[in-house]
């Protein structure tokens, strides 16, 4: 009896670790073990989630960009892909800060505002690295946390410059927009149930 007790628990070992194997190749071919559908990935995954940015066409062609990874991309890869975008986004604002810092016909105080300005982007960069850390280690709730930190310096960056007009608030307008986009992935990262 001993040795049939064995063999049942070594056949129902077998079994669990099969069914295992099988769950992990369809999740890999991009079917939901757990309700029989195709998960969605790339473009119709792009497609769905840009459907809840109020910014359709700019998602689209910001979670499109990688072109490495977006034909495959998941959520968490869209997250990626849109902060790297975003970062991208806020270099750019840096470049122009520092450009027009060198600018000897502004006045001192405008001058100033673009100092501090060109500070709270180089803090707005650093917590878009730290969104992708907490991203990378599945911490969803700390990436929000760091994304609304990152916006809330280029508010600062905004008020410490005059107007609404010049370069870096045109700039700034669509920072805040790619944000929004990785605002978004990063919902449905946290509740997927909302896709």
């Amino acid at each position: 009896m001993e040795r049939s007790t064995k063999l049942f628990c070594v056949l129902v070992l077998c079994v669990a670790v099969m069914a295992h194997q099988a769950a992990a190749l369809e999740i890999l071919k991009g079917i939901n073990p757990l309700i029989g559908e195709e998960t969605l990935r790339g473009k119709s995954l792009i497609n769905k989630v840009c459907t809840l940015s109020p910014s359709i066409d700019l998602c689209v062609h910001v979670l499109s960009s990688d072109k490495l990874r977006s034909p495959t991309a998941n959520l968490k890869d869209l997250a990626i892909i849109s902060l790297r975008f975003a970062a991208k986004n806020a270099s750019g604002i840096l470049v122009d800060a520092k450009t027009l810092i060198d600018d000897d016909s502004l006045e001192p105080d405008i001058q100033q505002g673009l100092a501090d300005c060109k500070e709270n982007i180089l803090d707005a960069e650093s917590q878009l690295e730290d969104t992708i850390a907490a991203l990378m280690i599945d911490s969803e709730t700390d990436a929000q946390r760091w994304l609304k930190a990152a916006l809330a310096a280029i508010d600062t960056c905004d008020a410490s410059i005059p107007g609404d007009d010049d370069v870096l608030s045109v700039k700034s307008v669509m920072f805040r927009k790619i944000c929004n986009i990785v605002i978004v992935v990063n919902k449905l990262l946290i509740k997927p149930t909302i896709l």
